[in-house]
């Protein structure tokens, strides 16, 4: 980087590589608006992830010339600025700054209404300096910047640009921080955004598998009373080929419900983990299990869908999948399965196919819910269940759901051209 490119430093040691992803001087052509697209093209390559978060930062530090950028962000209560670093930050700064009180650093001037990136050499005289810790000072510097980070009108963190001597924010840099600082801030709201959702949806999925298992084991064990009932009258009749018959079907009533019940509690187990992961990796391990467990073979066939799928129709997809492996393995009386999971721009697909027996859908009885249970999430993602025969006899559902763009995920960020 030439000295003087991106500001006027008195004097400054050139920063040492990083060995990370972006690393590397500026060429003297690119402009701060192709910084910016490197810094969303950074977090664009991982949109969960951690390690590309830390590259965009430290695109930010090498376009600034900065000699340490750790970065801060608020915690979910907003009592602490909890550092988002590699192991070199974390071993430069020390344990005692891997977290830090807000309260001693959300203030006036380094917080400002209008989000603009702030120079301690500015305020040097001010209160808010002198009320930082002596120990944060140290490090930080008197020529350190303070560049917010911040999104749908809230302060969420701040990258803090540490050089070596006296240095001068431009004006073209003070704007380029600003609107990285929007570029990493949204970044950071939709890690929120999907936290909560990845929350909630798994409180909701243990409601509907508590509202399941009661109404299916009520209904079960409703069964299991009535039929006890017609054994207590073959009893008093003295029919006992009745009385055998009843015997029979009590047996297959129990083993029924004792497989619903494991059913049903492997569910429940599973439930915390069925946000973990991409959708991919949960079907591979679902379909291993029940391939384990059944003795079947099974195919799955996921071309053109990756990680695509967004959380809230994976999360249902995959509850789908189990329901669906669950009445092959005990009703279908098939040898194979295939499994097909496709993606466009506009519809996730899902088909489970078997080539077991088949069955009519308005043929089911009333106690077998899964067939409802599947059907409602799809409805609830505005989706549709269908069953059709299969080319070998069996049988095929199909669920599709339709994709939103709300469902993308995609947070739109707007930056001022310098």
């Amino acid at each position: 980087m030439c000295a003087g490119q991106w500001g006027q430093p008195d004097q400054r040691s050139q920063p040492a590589p990083r060995g990370r992803r972006y690393s590397g001087r500026v060429g003297s052509g690119r402009s701060y608006l192709a910084q910016l697209v490197r810094i969303n093209d950074a977090l664009a390559w991982s949109p969960e992830g951690g390690d590309s978060f830390v590259d965009a930062v430290e695109i930010v530090r090498e376009v600034m010339g900065a000699r340490f950028a750790p970065c801060y962000l608020l915690n979910a209560t907003g009592e602490r600025l909890i550092l988002v670093g590699d192991e070199e930050q974390r071993a430069t700064l020390g344990e005692s700054f891997a977290s830090m009180p807000a309260h001693e650093h959300i203030r006036a001037p380094w917080v400002n209404p209008e989000d603009w990136p702030v120079s301690a050499a500015d305020h040097l005289d001010d209160e808010a300096w002198a009320l930082l810790p002596d120990d944060f000072k140290a490090w930080f510097g008197e020529s350190g910047i303070v560049a917010s980070l911040h999104a749908d009108g809230r302060h969420l963190g701040a990258v803090l640009l540490c050089f070596d001597g006296p240095y001068t924010m431009t004006d073209e840099q003070r704007d380029f921080l600003a609107a990285a600082g929007r570029i990493l801030g949204a970044t950071v709201c939709r890690w929120q955004l999907i936290s909560r959702e990845r929350e909630l949806g798994t409180l909701e999925e243990r409601r509907r598998l508590s509202d399941e298992l009661h109404v299916d084991l009520s209904q079960q064990v409703a069964a299991l009373g009535l039929h006890v009932g017609l054994a207590r009258l073959d009893v008093a009749d003295g029919d006992l080929d009745r009385l055998a018959d009843d015997v029979t079907g009590l047996e297959q009533m129990v083993e029924t419900l004792k497989r619903s019940l494991r059913h049903q509690m492997l569910g429940l187990r599973a439930d915390a983990a069925v946000l973990d992961g991409g959708v991919v990796d949960q079907f591979c391990d679902l379909l291993d299990q029940f391939s384990q467990a059944s003795g079947m073979p099974v195919t799955f066939d996921r071309d053109g869908c990756e990680e695509c799928v967004p959380l809230t129709i994976h999360a249902q997809l995959v509850r789908v999948l189990r329901e669906a492996l669950a009445n092959v393995q005990l009703h279908a009386r098939a040898t194979r399965v295939k499994v097909r999971l496709r993606s466009s721009a506009t519809r996730v697909r899902l088909e489970v196919e078997d080539d077991g027996v088949g069955f009519d859908p308005e043929t089911v009885a009333d106690s077998r819910l899964g067939i409802k249970i599947m059907t409602e999430r799809i409805h609830q993602l505005d989706g549709s269940l269908r069953f059709v025969t299969g080319a070998e006899g069996g049988t095929v559902l199909v669920a599709e759901v339709p994709l939103r763009a709300i469902d993308l995920g995609a947070v739109p960020v707007q930056v001022p051209v310098p």
